[in-house]
């Protein structure tokens, strides 16, 4: 593992490369960071609606700083092609443009120039967590990894969750999806292509500097939480997973305790840590092959009656045997917040893409509660036994996906969701079936949050006139980095520290770990 001395030095060079040199903000001694995938602004409202029979309702929606972020990739290939000059922008006013259109771009009516415009160019979740994650654009399918090959094995770093252990954090990774999925891979690995699962969760499982990693892909079972007849070993293999079995206190090869059983996560959740080693690490990994709910069957567990206080909106009785992104947050916060020293905790609700792509109401409301219930609880750990002082939570997606509008979004541009009252599915058009690449809805709140204001790229009107939405004022995902490791490393970086830094960030890339390629 790198030196103190010699990781700073790396980040005061990323420091140079994101645009922000100064670091002297307070430290934050927490640092939590919600990714609700592939959310267009539609899907926010109709959970709201749905759960609250309002929008605007989430928790989170009074943060104090509510901004747009822009989600573009550094180009749209899906390998690297060399070069680090943008290819991909956002223009604001072609975004917004109520000028009718008659085109189908994607196969579906555009309707008006600005859906077409969003339709076009967008991010994968791999290159947008990979800006998360390193503070460096990419190419669709990079996971922590870099478009330029002249860049020494070409992995990006240092990865926010190696600052967070490098200065003494404790770090977790947990996702309502497989664990080895792009979202939750680039804060925990560096592979040239997000597909490359079994190696990717072989170098998050061997990673040093991630303790508590949770999320599904279990080969053993299916979308129902049913064991299948023959293991299907997509997001992971069995030998990995009968290496973890062998030594589930930790024993094994990497070094890691092991849960799998719902009741265990239960169990951490309500504060019981005995299944944790002194270590702190320990992978969770829920009994279902993909997604927690999301994929489940309705001819499986049986038909019930929507539930606004269990979550349902789909009428299909829960899968009984795996938690909750809740539980899941709530025993990796229970678990990370022993060390004295703080904590850094990403959480991805990423079901919520999946049901995007599918253009599933009921699915996606489901997905999006689950989330906002999350942050829920986090707030009211901060405030219980944290404090805004010393933790900074951020909320956000990561890109949008379908353009859910209203039902008559086709005649009325950018019309908002109908609420149709608590527990009600809203009123909503679906115009695509993928990614888009419209300006997020990014909120932040709690120790160093106003530093995102330093990180303003531009104004949008059109987040204002039609979504209410903050002040039009808006940042580039790049930012989210460059903010976090500013309240972890809040000392101004010295001009030798920064020259050290830039001669050393590419040795830092190699000896930090070997990267797994394909």
């Amino acid at each position: 593992m790198l030196s103190r001395r010699f990781l700073l030095g790396a980040v005061a060079a990323s420091a140079l490369m994101v645009g922000s040199a100064e670091a002297e903000a307070a430290a934050a001694k927490n640092g939590i960071l919600f990714i609700t995938d592939g959310c267009s602004w539609g899907c926010y409202d109709m959970a709201s609606h749905w759960e609250f029979g309002a929008a605007r309702r989430e928790a989170y929606a009074d943060f104090p700083v509510k901004l747009g972020m822009t989600t573009y990739p550094l180009n749209l290939s899906t390998r690297p092609t060399g070069g680090t000059t943008p290819e991909i922008s956002y223009d604001p006013a072609r975004a917004w443009d109520t000028t009718p259109n008659d085109g189908s771009y994607g196969g579906r009516p555009s309707y008006f120039n600005g859906y077409d415009y969003i339709k076009r160019n967008y991010t994968d979740s791999a290159a947008a967590g990979t800006a998360l994650a390193t503070g460096q654009k990419s190419y669709n399918n990079a996971i922590s990894w870099s478009n330029d090959p002249a860049v020494t094995g070409s992995p990006l770093s240092p990865l926010i969750t190696d600052i967070a252990k490098e200065t003494g954090r404790s770090t977790g990774v947990i996702s309502s999806v497989p664990f080895s999925h792009a979202t939750p891979a680039v804060f925990a690995a560096q592979n040239v292509q997000r597909d490359a699962y079994h190696a990717i969760a072989e170098q998050m499982l061997r990673n040093p500097n991630v303790d508590v990693i949770m999320g599904a892909g279990d080969p053993r079972y299916d979308s129902n939480g049913q064991l299948r007849s023959e293991p299907r070993e997509r997001y992971m293999t069995m030998g990995q997973l009968n290496e973890l079995l062998s030594g589930t206190d930790g024993s094994n090869a990497y070094g890691r305790a092991f849960i799998s059983d719902v009741e265990a996560f239960r169990a951490l959740a309500a504060g019981d840590l005995s299944a944790v080693p002194a270590s702190g690490r320990l992978l969770g990994l829920a009994q279902t092959g993909d997604t927690l709910q999301a994929n489940r069957s309705a001819d499986v567990r049986g038909e019930t009656e929507p539930s606004v206080a269990s979550g349902n909106a789909s009428g299909v009785a829960f899968n009984p045997n795996v938690p909750t992104l809740v539980e899941m947050t709530q025993g990796a916060i229970n678990i990370l917040s022993r060390n004295p020293n703080g904590f850094f905790l990403m959480v991805e609700g990423g079901a919520v893409d999946w049901m995007a792509h599918g253009n599933n109401t009921a699915r996606i409301i489901e997905e999006q509660v689950d989330f906002n219930r999350s942050v829920a609880w986090a707030i009211e750990w901060v405030e219980t036994f944290s404090s805004w002082d010393e933790t900074l939570m951020i909320v956000l997606t990561d890109h949008g996906n379908g353009m859910p509008m209203g039902p008559d979004s086709d005649t009325i541009p950018f019309q908002p969701i109908e609420g149709r009252g608590q527990g009600v599915l809203p009123g909503v058009r679906w115009h695509y079936g993928t990614h888009t690449n419209e300006n997020t809805m990014f909120f932040a709140k709690g120790a160093g949050a106003d530093l995102f204001y330093r990180h303003v790229v531009g104004v949008d009107e059109g987040l204002v006139t039609f979504l209410g939405f903050g002040d039009g004022r808006y940042i580039d995902n790049t930012a989210v980095f460059a903010v976090m490791r500013d309240v972890m490393v809040p000392e101004p970086a010295s001009a030798a520290l920064v020259l050290f830094g830039l001669a050393a960030l590419g040795l830092a890339s190699r000896r930090r770990r070997e990267p797994v390629t394909v």
